[in-house]
């Protein structure tokens, strides 16, 4: 025979619910890195001379393209006003027979003689004024100089350093991540970071993610 309350209403049963709500959930990271001057150069003479013109006052900004050191440079200044006059007495021939070519006066061969000695006094020309521009230093982008290591009237060489050059108006932040995150950063990605001494913080934009992997550290260098 059925038992006591059978065929009566169900028991309640207790049961707890939860509500789900989407919810961004975010990672960090933390790696240490260096700030590095966007551009850094170290500044060298192309060709061996003496220091005739000095023009590098430490820790300045100076514009691309500023002379900042020139040396000794007569000889081929002298050379380069030959080479100018020539070009204008050949300049003046070629003209000249150019004119009697048209009026049957000289031969195509005469004529072509004579542009042939005007195009190699003017390559002379640029090879020398090539010459003249390897006998100055000029700033190769916007940015401060650095400590100079070179005095007026020195004579310098092309292993001689003259002084460091680097552009601080934009840094560049290198640091290193696990390789298990290199496929999670990508360029353009805004990373923030803190230094030392400074409490607030700042951002920085991925540039690029170097694609070899240490293969010591396993680590992945990355530039922002």
């Amino acid at each position: 025979a059925p038992g006591p309350g059978a065929g009566g209403p169900p028991k309640e049963m207790p049961v707890n619910a939860y509500l789900v709500k989407p919810l961004t959930v975010t990672s960090g990271l933390t790696a240490a890195g260096s700030l590095l001057a966007f551009e850094a150069v170290e500044l060298h003479p192309e060709v061996s001379g003496k220091v005739v013109q000095l023009n590098i006052t430490e820790g300045t900004t100076v514009a691309k393209g500023s002379l900042l050191v020139k040396l000794f440079d007569a000889d081929l200044q002298a050379q380069l006003k030959k080479l100018k006059l020539q070009q204008e007495t050949a300049q003046k021939t070629e003209q000249r027979l150019k004119q009697l070519l048209a009026a049957n006066g000289i031969g195509q061969q005469e004529y072509d003689n004579a542009i042939t000695q005007l195009n190699n006094i003017e390559a002379d020309i640029e090879y020398t004024q090539a010459q003249i521009s390897k006998t100055e230093i000029r700033a190769p982008f916007d940015g401060v100089v650095g400590l100079k290591s070179i005095s007026p009237g020195a004579y310098v060489t092309p292993a001689t350093a003259v002084a460091s050059f680097q552009q601080v108006n934009s840094l560049k932040l290198d640091f290193t991540v696990p390789e298990r995150y290199m496929n999670s950063i990508k360029n353009g990605d805004v990373v923030k970071f803190t230094i030392d001494g400074l409490r607030d913080k700042m951002n920085a934009r991925v540039l690029a993610v170097e694609p070899k992997i240490d293969e010591l550290s396993r680590q992945v260098r990355i530039r922002a």
